[in-house]
């Protein structure tokens, strides 16, 4: 028994050698009743501790050999595997390009993990020079000849390859056109992990044919049931970046996600609030639920998901002062670990919600900001502007005005305005600042920064001229009056009017009474905004959306807001300021 074990070793020895593998470990064939079967690898150096090396000339004559296909099959499969492995643990993007320019006839999966080393591995600097390489097309050509013979697993693999690279190029949207048009056919063959991750993808990648959009839905909608937590996110983004915020999709989504809160991990709830607050999604119910899960087990969370949570969580204006509190001490301790793009997102959590109490963490915040690594020059425009919208409203310029200006130097001096309009709307604020509280700084605004932003603050607020809300906020303050310091009063509202630089969601002009309904998809807080009105001597009135909504009736509305407003002229009365 022993020399015939030996035998069955020593004779997959050559054959390991055939076919590339190191001979630190060769595969242990056994005969079975349907041929030989691979048992478990065996050490090389470990079976000749055991044996010597004159056991395995006497036990040659045993001749054992698996059949020439089952060994033809092995031997490719186990090449197969050798070239991907080779492929993951290179560190250049040029020696990936010039292996697989090499080994072209490589298998679909050894161009899968091709693909993917190269979007992890084209850094900054040379990301360019590899997408626009002759040998990236030829591979990307090469996967897309392919697809036909792929399984959904594969088609979802690839997908999310492709989804690796910072930008598209005509050679990616190509590939994943062509995916897009291989998965619809694939109905029914999808799970939701790959489905989720075949939207996302093709999402980024941006193909939005309806065909695809049509065939995600759908089958979205088939798996409902067996969709986890992480699957629901990465749908729901994929939908967000398809345009469609609302619909019978995206309630099921938001359903599912409630139904299954009790399997969400840190992760998941992190990525959770910051879709939701990309979407601008108003759902009360499952955002308590997502709370009242984090705030109970903050320890179990980063001090990055800390400041992602709390960037959300102040984006959808579903924080309190009590809250920042917490998640501030909770993640004072690991400020150090935060980059650049971190902490400007926890600074602007703290300037949604005007946490000037806060002042303390907000001075070493900035000052980690300005000390970060190749300074502020490596930063992106939408770190830069988030940073500099947060002095502001902060009311921290005056304390920071070297950093100020620095950030707005590189802004205005080194950048374009960047189609987004969520970052032009956040510097139109600034750009207010500097107009109204701020002209002895001496910063000059370029006229394309200055047309930018004016045009996207005048687009966003025409789109809220039919906002069913604000049209409800109208209609109730037609027949409302109230008295305030024994002055009686009624407010006539016109919508979207100018108010210095800014424009207001309504005024009433003979009281120069501004009104703003702090909703939760408007990209800044209004608090700075009024700040600069107040003091050009306009009454500012910011109604909060939650507190809007929580006033059901008609009747309770109009108590809400006659409350509110009747608060305002107690403290400005209409007399004193009028005179």
């Amino acid at each position: 028994m022993a020399s015939a074990s030996c035998s069955r070793v020593a004779r997959v020895v050559p054959s390991a050698a055939r076919t590339g593998l190191s001979s630190a470990a060769v595969v242990r064939w056994q005969r079975g009743r349907c041929g030989f079967v691979k048992v478990q690898a065996v050490h090389i150096s470990a079976v000749h501790e055991q044996r010597p090396a004159a056991a395995f000339s006497r036990c040659s004559h045993l001749h054992v050999a698996p059949q020439r296909s089952i060994l033809l099959t092995r031997r490719a499969y186990l090449d197969s595997v050798d070239r991907a492995v080779a492929v993951q643990s290179m560190t250049e993007p040029m020696e990936v390009l010039d292996f697989m320019d090499k080994h072209s006839d490589s298998d679909t999966r050894t161009h899968e993990v091709a693909l993917r080393s190269l979007g992890r591995l084209a850094a900054r600097s040379r990301y360019q020079e590899v997408v626009g390489d002759a040998r990236f097309h030829a591979l990307l050509s090469n996967l897309a000849s392919r697809l036909d013979d792929c399984d959904a697993r594969m088609l979802s693999m690839i997908a999310d390859a492709s989804a690796r690279y910072r930008t598209s190029t005509p050679e990616l949207s190509a590939l994943t056109q062509r995916l897009a048009e291989v998965a619809i056919k694939r109905k029914d063959d999808f799970n939701p992990r790959n489905l989720a991750t075949v939207a996302i993808a093709l999402s980024i990648r941006g193909v939005r044919d309806e065909s695809t959009i049509e065939f995600i839905r759908s089958e979205a909608i088939q798996l409902m049931d067996d969709l986890e937590p992480s699957h629901c996110v990465m749908l729901l983004e994929a939908f967000r970046r398809w345009g469609i915020s609302k619909g019978q999709i995206v309630d099921k989504i938001i359903e599912r996600m409630s139904d299954e809160v009790d399997r969400f991990t840190a992760h998941d709830l992190v990525d959770a609030l910051a879709v939701i607050s990309r979407l601008g999604l108003a759902r009360a119910f499952l955002l308590r639920q997502l709370c009242e899960l984090a705030f109970n087990s903050l320890n179990q969370f980063d001090p990055r998901q800390l400041a992602r949570m709390a960037n959300s969580l102040a984006k959808l204006r579903f924080i309190s002062n009590e809250d920042i509190d917490r998640l501030a001490d909770a993640i004072r301790p690991d400020l150090e670990q935060l980059a650049a793009s971190q902490v400007s997102e926890l600074l602007f959590a703290l300037a949604m919600v005007d946490a000037r109490h806060q002042s303390d963490l907000a001075r070493v915040l900035i000052a980690q900001f300005m000390a970060s690594p190749g300074g502020v020059s490596a930063m992106s425009s939408s770190s830069l502007i988030d940073f500099a919208w947060s002095l502001a409203a902060l009311d921290l310029i005056a304390k920071f005005e070297a950093e100020f200006k620095a950030v707005l130097e590189e802004i205005f001096g080194n950048r374009s305005p960047p189609q987004n309009r969520v970052p032009l709307m956040k510097l139109f604020d600034v750009m207010c600042a500097l107009q109204l509280a701020y002209t002895d700084l001496g910063v000059a605004v370029p006229a394309a920064w200055k047309a930018a932003c004016d045009d996207a603050d005048r687009f966003e607020m025409d789109r809220l001229d039919t906002s069913q809300l604000h049209n409800e906020i109208v209609k109730r303050f037609d027949n409302l009056r109230g008295a305030a310091n024994g002055m009686k009063w009624q407010l006539r509202m016109q919508r979207n009017q100018s108010c210095g630089p800014y424009r207001v969601d309504m005024l009433d002009e003979e009281t120069q009474t501004a009104l703003d309904l702090e909703i939760i998809n408007w990209p800044t807080s209004r608090h700075l905004k009024h700040r600069l009105l107040e003091s050009q001597g306009y009454r500012m009135l910011r109604l909060q959306y939650w507190d809007w909504r929580s006033a059901r009736t008609e009747a309770d509305q109009n108590l809400f807001l006659e409350r509110e407003v009747t608060r305002l002229f107690e403290a400005h009365p209409l007399a004193a300021l009028d005179s």
